[in-house]
C-alpha cells in the first residue's frame, strides 16, 4: 500500500530578519496567514483569513505571495513601531491599505 504524504496543516512560507528582528509568516490550512515579531520576550502577531475566490479550491501562488507580502509589511510596521520610527507619508499610506484591507476582510468585502 502506498503510503500517503501528510502535509500538516501549518507551514512556515518565510522566515526574514528586519532591523534584527525575526519575522515569521505562517500558513495555517489553506487560508489563515500568520505573521509573528519577537521582541524582549513579547511575542506581537497578527493573522488574515484569505479564502480563494468563488470557483476555486485553493489561493493562486499569485495570490499566496501578495498575501506574504501584507503578512510581511505588517509585521514590518510593528518592528517599526517597536523601535519609535516615524513612518514616511509613502509607509502610513501603505499601513493605512493593510488595515482598511484587514476590516474589509472580516466584514466579507474582500
Amino acid at each position: 500500500m502506498a503510503k500517503k504524504k501528510n502535509k500538516g496543516i501549518m507551514q512556515v512560507l518565510m522566515v526574514i530578519t528586519y532591523k534584527g528582528f525575526p519575522i515569521y509568516v505562517r500558513m495555517i490550512n489553506e487560508d489563515v496567514f500568520i505573521w509573528d515579531v519577537i521582541s524582549d520576550g513579547q511575542l506581537f502577531s497578527s493573522y488574515l483569513v484569505i479564502t480563494p475566490v468563488k470557483g476555486q479550491k485553493k489561493l493562486s501562488k499569485g495570490e499566496k505571495d501578495e498575501v506574504i507580502k501584507m503578512c510581511y509589511a505588517g509585521a514590518a510596521a510593528t518592528i517599526d513601531n517597536i523601535l519609535g520610527v516615524e513612518l514616511s507619508d509613502k509607509e502610513q499610506d501603505m499601513l493605512d491599505k493593510f488595515e482598511q484591507a484587514k476590516l474589509n476582510i472580516k466584514k466579507g468585502e474582500a
